[in-house]
């Protein structure tokens, strides 16, 4: 045994170092690139500076809230080209994602090789390899909390993973895409609501430093109003692969995204309802599933969404395939739609080129396959327990037979419609 250990380690070793190697050189390669995306964070930096940085938290730069400008005050006091220490600043970003990745597949496979092979695949997913070096956005850091969240989840820390999707939503709006979860884990009965406080208390707990700065507290804490973020996409759709492809209009676009907010709220509420109406016992399985597939239905079916807001989607999928191994296609789905969406904006290709619609197509087929995947938990299984009512009907009054109790009065049962010999076209 200790020699096949051995053994495994001298295999194990050189290739789990030699993709770590891979997945640094990987965001190496991008160290130089400028995006416009970074072009305006050179923007805000020069405008926090200029402030200095405590009294430039008091300004309203960007809309990006409190935490994401602490961390670009920090990048003020770190040496080298401005390019270099914003982009190494948001890379940390990729190793706590990448650290959320093998402690929640450790969660269903004990031991190293399989949470680390989990790990380096989520380190070198394209998009998450491009996001933060190449690109210089974000998503990293609002994802990462998103996972640890479902993390602490799993473990049945509420109160800390409440508290690890609120530091998500307060980087970006874009955290609100695991808060579906929260409330289906409350209407289940698996977390109460008094946990939800941590939401609203880390959250004011986040803005404080920029409030002690001088900054409007209302006008913090309202940054995420739907009507001041809209403006920075008019489009139904900026690239995303979502419903909206299907929608190329310019005009009503307002009502329009109106409706999709509405219709959106109306699906989650859809879905949290019908798994907690039919008491749907959530595994660490159906937790991972729910949370895949509020992570692609809200940026599929909101309007005004970039390329990039399926980054949670892309990982959470890889994490759900080590849950259930069967299901390994589902991220190749999703990275692929994703990836094949930035093309546009990076490198300026025609659309045409690979026709949106297409891509819209293989995210809702992801969609469609984990949608089915979580409801059909709800349609096998058993109905709520009714109670039965009294009955009414007198005893019997026949004489007893010498030595037997007389039979008791027919009573009529409850139909089991989950029971396929009584009724064997109910499922």
């Amino acid at each position: 045994m200790l020699t096949l250990s051995r053994r495994a380690l001298r295999v194990d070793v050189p290739m789990i170092a030699a993709l770590v190697l891979l997945a640094v050189l990987a965001r190496f390669a991008g160290r130089g690139v400028v995006t416009v995306d970074m072009r305006t964070f050179y923007g805000w930096y020069a405008d926090l500076t200029a402030h200095g940085v405590w009294h430039g938290l008091s300004q309203e730069i960007g809309n990006y809230n409190a935490p994401f400008l602490y961390l670009l005050a920090l990048t003020t006091v770190l040496p080298g080209p401005m390019v270099l220490k914003i982009k190494l600043v948001w890379v940390v970003f990729d190793l706590l994602l990448v650290f959320f990745t093998y402690r929640t597949v450790a969660l269903r496979w004990p031991g190293r090789r399989i949470p680390a092979l989990a790990a380096l695949v989520v380190a070198l997913l394209p998009t998450v390899v491009i996001n933060a070096s190449f690109w210089g956005q974000t998503d990293s850091m609002w994802a990462a909390f998103a996972l640890g969240g479902v993390y602490y989840l799993l473990r049945d820390k509420p109160w800390w993973g409440v508290a690890m999707c609120t530091v998500a939503l307060a980087f970006k709006p874009q955290g609100i895409f695991i808060f579906p979860l929260l409330l289906l884990l409350v209407l289940a009965g698996r977390i109460r609501w008094r946990n939800l406080l941590a939401a609203p208390a880390v959250y004011v707990a986040l803005c404080v430093p920029a409030m002690l700065a001088g900054r409007n507290p209302i006008e913090l804490l309202t940054l995420y109003d739907p009507g001041r973020q809209a403006i920075h996409v008019p489009d139904l759709t900026s690239n995303a692969p979502s419903a909206y492809v299907y929608f190329p209009i310019d005009i009503r676009v307002e009502t329009v995204k109106t409706l999709g907010y509405l219709f959106t709220a109306a699906l989650i509420l859809g879905v949290c309802y019908v798994l907690a109406a039919r008491r749907v016992t959530i595994t660490p399985y159906r937790m991972i599933l729910a949370a895949t597939v509020f992570s692609i239905l809200m940026p599929y079916t909101l309007p005004g969404m970039h390329e990039r807001y399926f980054y949670l989607a892309d990982v959470l999928t890889v994490v759900l395939a080590f849950y259930r191994p069967r299901l390994w296609y589902v991220p190749l789905l999703v990275q692929a739609s994703s990836l094949l969406s930035y093309g546009p904006y990076l490198f300026r290709h025609d659309p045409r080129l690979i026709s949106p619609m297409v891509l819209g197509a293989l995210m809702l087929a992801a969609l469609i396959v984990t949608g089915y995947a979580l409801l059909r938990e709800a349609a096998v299984a058993p109905l709520p327990a009714v109670k039965e009512p009294r009955s009414t009907e007198p005893r019997s009054t026949e004489p007893q037979i010498a030595g037997r109790p007389a039979p008791p009065a027919p009573r009529s049962e409850p139909v089991d419609l989950d029971d396929p010999q009584r009724v064997p076209s109910a499922r």
